[in-house]
C-alpha cells in the first residue's frame, strides 16, 4: 500500500507535471498538424489547471488509491481532429504523448548513468535525489508502454486508428466501447496476478541497452512510493 511520506507528495507534484509535458505535447503537435484551437483552449503551456479532466485527474486515480495503487493523475485535450492536415497527423498527435514520457525518462535516467559519474550503483545506499529519479524513470516508463497498448482511448489506439475503415473507427469511438475496453484492462492489471511482469521485463531490457543499474531504478520506486528501505533486507 502507498505510504504518504513527503516523498510521496514531491512525487505526485512530479507527476503532475509530467502529465501537463504529456499532454503539451499532443498539443503542440497537433499544432503543427493544422489543429489552431489547441491555442485557444490554452493548451499550449505547463499550466495544469488547462488539462485537468474530471475523470482521468481525480475519479480514476481515487479508485486506484482504494485498490492500493499509486495514484497517478492523467489528464486529457481536446483536439479537432477534423482541423489536422491527414489521418496520419492524429496517429503523430497520438505518439506524442508517450514519446514525451519516454524523454522525461531519459532525463531523469542521465544522472544515474554510469558515465555521468553523479552515482556509483554499487555504492550501497544513496541519497534521497538518486532513489528519487530512479522512481520517476520507472513511472515514466512503464506511462510508456501503458498508453501504447492499442486500446481506446489510449494513445496505442491513436497511432494505429488511422488504419481502420471509418465505420470501425465511429464504432470504436462510441462511450460505451470506450469505457468497456478501460474498463476490462484496468481489471486485467490489477485483478490478474503477474500482469505488469511485461511491464517491469521491458524496463529491465531499457535498463540493460541503455546500461542502467535496473535494481536502483526498483530500488527508488519502492522507496519513494511505497516508503520500503532499499537496504531492509540486508
Amino acid at each position: 500500500m502507498i505510504t504518504f511520506t513527503p516523498l510521496v507528495f514531491a512525487a505526485l507534484a512530479a507527476w503532475v507535471m509530467c502529465v501537463c509535458f504529456h499532454e503539451f505535447s499532443h498539443a503542440l503537435v497537433a499544432y503543427w498538424g493544422g489543429d489552431r484551437s489547441v491555442r485557444e483552449k490554452g493548451y499550449l503551456s505547463l499550466d495544469p489547471t488547462r488539462f485537468i479532466d474530471p475523470v482521468f485527474s481525480l475519479l480514476i486515480p481515487a479508485i486506484i488509491l482504494l485498490i492500493g495503487g499509486f495514484p497517478l493523475p492523467g489528464a486529457s485535450v481536446m483536439i479537432d481532429r477534423g482541423a489536422l492536415k491527414s489521418e496520419r497527423w492524429a496517429a503523430y498527435v497520438s505518439a506524442a504523448g508517450p514519446a514525451s514520457n519516454f524523454l522525461l525518462f531519459l532525463i531523469f535516467a542521465i544522472p544515474l548513468h554510469p558515465w555521468v559519474g553523479m552515482v556509483d550503483p554499487t555504492a550501497g545506499l544513496q541519497p534521497t535525489w538518486v532513489y528519487f529519479c530512479g522512481a520517476m524513470c520507472v513511472l515514466n516508463f512503464i506511462v510508456v508502454l501503458f498508453n501504447l497498448i492499442p486500446v481506446p482511448p489510449l494513445d496505442g489506439f491513436g497511432i494505429i486508428e488511422h488504419t481502420f475503415d471509418p465505420e470501425t473507427r465511429m464504432k470504436l469511438r462510441q462511450p460505451q466501447v470506450v469505457w468497456a475496453c478501460f474498463a476490462m484492462l484496468m481489471f486485467v492489471l490489477f485483478a490478474i496476478p503477474g500482469s505488469m511482469r511485461p511491464f517491469v521485463f521491458m524496463l529491465e531490457y531499457a535498463c540493460d541497452v541503455l546500461g542502467l543499474s535496473f535494481p536502483l531504478l526498483i530500488d527508488g520506486y519502492r522507496f519513494v512510493l511505497f516508503d520500503e528501505h532499499p537496504l531492509s533486507d540486508m
